[in-house]
């Protein structure tokens, strides 16, 4: 090649070169300047955002991030225009290849900005109204001391609780104009028939809670009422002397009857809140079994009054029991057979209990019977009716033993050179009443009578043995004295 060609080209390379750098320190002024002003409105954003304290409350979650809310949106705006300016950077450079998926890409995001920005608003002014009406209800409720009147009935602060759920409900019916503004059709259509079925459930359910908290109400204040009446006409006084208490425990009449005349209040009232809902598949059921609850109350009534007169009347009976008991020298006598106290009590107040123990258990067949519940009453029936066989069994047996412990006394008193026979008296009378105990059980008849007769044979012929070995001399006596009388006549 001829040195006029190299140079020629030499010289094509060097124009074109000195063509492009225009553009070449364009770009770069364009980067540089364009890095300087993304830096400037990071750190702009950031302080608005942070003067405004328009993040606080998420900030004060305490989500586990690395970055605030605040730097996030500074960090997005920093990258939202090194974007813009990427693309002014290539396109100076005249790099179509680069700056076309660049400028596609800001188109996008040019395109959802708007959407983003409006739905920001939306919620942001969401936020703003919410948190409005709250400070408002919270001032409002404080103005007429909402919390001071019931604080007999509620703990902690019913008026936050009231500005708490009316700030999410403003920020709920906020959230479909959100999802709108952002266009998510795929999201927002469920979403909508969702909200839309909501909200015409809404006024139910705000009925249906009004009710229910009305009722609450009511039913708490007739219970402070009812309780305070029962307590100046002295029912608990009255409770104690008859000795309920004791039965009751921690709890007091007065708080019983308050508590159940609650109950039979908060019952109507969840009827009419069930109805207020109007969604059959829920309040149709409900509304069903709180009828039934209803339609039983009469029965739940009187099986009550059974059972509180049954403790009345045992308790009294229990302690009229044990005084005539102790009074006709029971305890004495058991004593003198020899029965000790069972533990702190005596044998007097051990009947009185046991009486005490019988009238409930009638009581409670009978309100069963009431109830209509016929297999409870079948076994209490059953029961009781057991409950009478073992306690005529245990008196007998006991009194076997105590027959037997006397009987032993007397016979040891007569023959006390031989205590074998006062045993034996002893063990054949607790043996009889035992038997005869067993059969009063109808435990294995036949059995026990069998095994009644061969004891008592066996005794029989033991003492038949035991007479005619110990009189052998006595007897051969008296048989010659008959051999030779015989003889004599003949």
């Amino acid at each position: 090649m001829e040195p006029n060609v190299w140079v020629k080209s030499l010289e094509e390379v060097v124009r074109k070169f000195l063509l492009v750098i225009p553009n070449i320190a364009a770009a770069i002024a364009i980067l540089v300047i364009g890095y300087i002003v993304a830096r400037i409105l990071k750190a702009v954003v950031i302080k608005l955002l942070t003067s405004t304290k328009l993040f606080a409350k998420v900030e004060e979650l305490k989500i586990p991030e690395k970055e605030g809310t605040v730097d996030i949106i500074g960090r997005l705006t920093f990258y939202l225009v090194m974007l813009f300016v990427l693309l002014a950077f290539f396109n100076v450079l005249n790099l179509p290849i680069i700056a076309a998926p660049i400028g596609t890409l800001v188109n996008t995001v040019m395109e959802y900005l708007p959407r983003v920005g409006g739905a920001a608003i939306i919620i942001i002014i969401a936020w703003i109204i919410a948190k409005i009406l709250k400070m408002v209800i919270l001032k409002g409720l404080g103005l007429l001391n909402f919390d001071e009147k019931l604080s007999k009935y509620f703990k902690g602060r019913p008026s936050e609780i009231i500005a708490g759920i009316t700030f999410y409900l403003v920020l709920l019916f906020a959230i479909p104009p959100f999802l709108e503004a952002l266009k998510l059709t795929s999201v927002t259509k469920p979403l909508s028939e969702m909200w839309g079925k909501f909200t015409g459930m809404f006024p139910n359910l705000l009925a249906a809670a009004i009710i229910v908290i009305i009722g609450f109400l009511i039913a708490k204040i007739v219970r402070e009422i009812i309780v305070n009446l029962l307590v100046g006409f002295g029912i608990d006084r009255g409770a104690e002397r008859v000795g309920i208490d004791k039965t009751l425990g921690k709890l007091k009449v007065s708080g019983m009857i308050g508590t159940i005349i609650y109950v039979l209040i908060l019952i109507p009232v969840l009827i009419a809140a069930l109805d207020a809902l109007n969604i059959p598949a829920v309040s149709t059921p409900g509304r069903d079994m709180l009828a039934v609850v209803l339609n039983k109350l009469p029965s739940i009534f009187a099986a009550s009054i059974i059972i509180i007169l049954a403790i009345v009347i045992g308790k009294i009976i229990q302690t009229l029991l044990a005084q005539i008991l102790m009074g006709l020298g029971f305890d004495r006598l058991l004593e003198g057979l020899g029965v000790k106290k069972a533990g702190q009590k005596a044998p007097s107040h051990v009947v009185g209990i046991i009486a005490f123990i019988y009238i409930i258990f009638f009581a409670v067949m009978e309100a069963a019977e009431v109830l209509n519940f016929q297999m409870l009453s079948n076994l209490s029936s059953q029961f009781i009716a057991f409950a009478f066989k073992v306690i005529l069994a245990v008196v007998i047996f006991g009194a076997g033993i105590l027959v037997g412990n006397w009987v032993k006394r007397l016979t040891q008193g007569a023959t006390k050179e031989r205590p074998f026979i006062a045993n034996l008296a002893k063990a054949a009378i607790v043996i009889f009443a035992l038997a005869i105990a067993l059969q009063n059980l109808g435990i294995a008849n036949e059995i026990v009578t069998l095994a009644f007769g061969l004891l008592l044979g066996s005794i029989a012929i033991a003492a038949a043995i035991a007479f005619g070995i110990g009189s052998k001399e006595i007897a051969g006596r008296e048989v010659d004295a008959w051999v030779k009388k015989l003889k004599g006549e003949k």
